[in-house]
């Protein structure tokens, strides 16, 4: 057998160099659509493996900045209640997390540290139009941390489904309906500013030549597993037992549903305020290529 037929190269002969396909197996186009790297480059997302002390001092500097903020917004008081509960749920989340498998370390951190001391936290969003990409900015960090601490629950909500752990499973449900409605309210803190400098000073920002074409909410990570995890929890509260507590868990899960639905109004809601034409970033980068994501 020869060694070109094993797939070796002779000696003396150069490999070529490789070559870089598209995943589509298309030439790349000139315009590339926006992609989840630029969309967590815009909203200063940043991924790696956070340890739970990093995660603990991003959480405090998050809400030390929207708790500051808050006051100054239009938002009413049970959308500012579902915001501060959400609030709550996160510190609560990861408090316990401390609590297992192991203690808290026998150093505290240094306070400026913990504190988000590094990068001020900055007083409440006024009317300058750089206000209010600080707070459409800010409001994207805490949709992104209530999504993650959210993701988290329906973790342990499968397992205690599962494990047929059935008052955990209601008590969970209830934290996760908190959740989605806080999610739902972050929304509204994130766009509580005028129309007009959403159109004029905020949309701007996520078009070239500052990000790539096509920049969208459907680049969100923690939202697209937040949804598969959805549709996967009530999968699973649909092939519930008849000898549960089967009533209660029903009246949780429509409370859920019902959330969902308050949920999309809202967002349908803003999307109208502010882009009253209905074109978003997305659709206007598909209408100038001509084509559609699902048809490539």
């Amino acid at each position: 057998m020869s060694v070109e037929r094993e797939g070796v190269i002779p000696p003396g002969t150069t490999s070529p160099a490789p070559l870089n396909l598209a995943a589509d197996s298309r030439v790349p186009s000139l315009a590339a659509g926006a992609a989840t790297a630029d969309y967590e480059r815009y909203f200063r997302i940043v991924r790696g493996a956070p340890d739970l002390l990093s995660w603990t001092r991003d959480v405090v500097r998050l809400q030390t900045a929207v708790l500051a903020d808050l006051p100054a917004t239009g938002l009413d008081a049970p959308q500012r209640a579902d915001v501060l509960t959400g609030l709550l749920h996160a510190s609560h989340i990861t408090l316990t997390a401390w609590l297992r498998p192991r203690s808290l370390p026998d150093e505290a951190p240094d306070e400026a540290a913990a504190t988000g001391a590094d990068e001020p936290a900055g007083g409440p969003v006024g009317d300058d139009p750089g206000d209010a990409l600080r707070r459409w900015k800010l409001g994207h960090q805490l949709f992104h941390l209530l999504l993650t601490t959210m993701n988290s629950v329906l973790d342990d909500i499968l397992t205690e489904v599962r494990g047929a752990h059935w008052a955990s499973v209601c008590r969970d449900l209830e934290r996760l309906l908190a959740l989605y409605d806080a999610a739902t309210a972050a929304m509204a803190y994130a766009s509580d500013f005028p129309a007009s400098v959403y159109r004029d000073d905020v949309r701007p920002t996520m078009e070239p030549p500052f990000l790539a074409p096509g920049f969208s909410g459907v680049l969100n990570r923690e939202h697209q597993v937040m949804a598969e995890r959805m549709r996967a929890l009530l999968d699973a509260l649909g092939d519930v037992p008849r000898t549960v507590p089967v009533a209660a868990i029903r009246r949780a899960e429509a409370l859920l549903r019902a959330a969902q639905r308050r949920n999309r109004r809202a967002h349908a809601a803003i999307c109208e305020r502010c882009v009253p034409d209905g074109a978003s970033l997305l659709q206007q980068h598909w209408a100038c290529v001509g084509e559609r994501p699902w048809e490539s």
